[in-house]
């Protein structure tokens, strides 16, 4: 494992003197491997706080280009970037921010056919897209290949947020016991519904820190919760989740 430079113990100072992390800790986010699909209002936001809390390799993937109607809810792209590769514009904010952190992007979109190419290779997974289509299809390449998988949506005021591994507990489900695909499910995302423009930015922070969590080493029973936020009546629930024993994707 690489130790910390006094440089980044006096970068992180702030989150080291935090019990739950401390130097170890620290080390253990410094050390990790992030990939991220999706730079919309969730990926942008999730991107922004790992790299600011240290994680020493992400990876981002994204296909779109950057239009006007995208700034008002993705953070670290501006107007000086229409027209340019999302990816692009936010790998040079990302490296404002830690030059030293290994930073990747690829400019693709999620399929069947390059899924496990593009993938294999991390352990963590943050699934940032906003269509169940590519939901569907990164849970069930998670589940195949054992990665952990941290997921949000987000519309008008409404976020939810839950971390899956359902191959870590006979409990623990999966993305689609969850939201099980009976091909009728609302294909709307935030650019037929809307959305206020903090809750994009709360959706990719509950993901960094569930992610965040997860390299800390917390317990199982974040693979059980289901995180619920209603802003616009300020209602905020934790509900619990199990498998679906007829779930034909993670079912023994």
């Amino acid at each position: 494992m690489i130790k910390l430079s006094d440089k980044e113990i006096e970068k992180y100072s702030r989150q080291i003197l935090i019990e739950k992390i401390g130097v170890k800790g620290q080390e253990k986010i410094k050390n990790s491997s992030i990939l991220l699909i999706g730079c919309g209002g969730l990926g942008t936001s999730a991107a922004q706080y790992l790299t600011m809390a240290g994680v020493g390799k992400i990876k981002i993937i994204d296909s779109d280009e950057v239009e006007l109607s995208n700034l008002n809810r993705q953070t670290l792209l501006f107007e000086e970037d229409i027209g340019n590769k999302k990816t692009v514009s936010l790998l040079k904010s990302l490296k404002k921010i830690n030059p030293h952190a290994k930073l990747e992007i690829v400019n693709a979109k999620i399929q069947k056919n390059n899924i496990k190419k593009l993938l294999q290779n991390h352990k963590i997974i943050l699934d940032c897209t906003d269509n169940f289509k590519s939901r569907y299809l990164i849970n069930k390449f998670c589940i195949n290949n054992k990665k952990i998988l941290v997921s949000a949506a987000i519309q008008s005021f409404d976020v939810q947020a839950f971390a899956l591994s359902p191959w870590k507990g006979k409990k623990n489900p999966c993305y689609e016991c969850i939201f099980p695909n009976t091909n009728t499910n609302n294909q709307l995302n935030c650019d037929e519904m809307g959305i206020v423009a903090p809750i994009a930015g709360l959706g990719g922070v509950l993901q960094a820190i569930l992610t965040i969590n997860i390299l800390l080493g917390i317990k199982n029973e974040i693979f059980r919760e289901f995180l619920s936020f209603d802003c616009f009546n300020r209602n905020f629930r934790k509900i619990r989740i199990v498998k679906n024993p007829d779930c034909k994707i993670c079912k023994d």
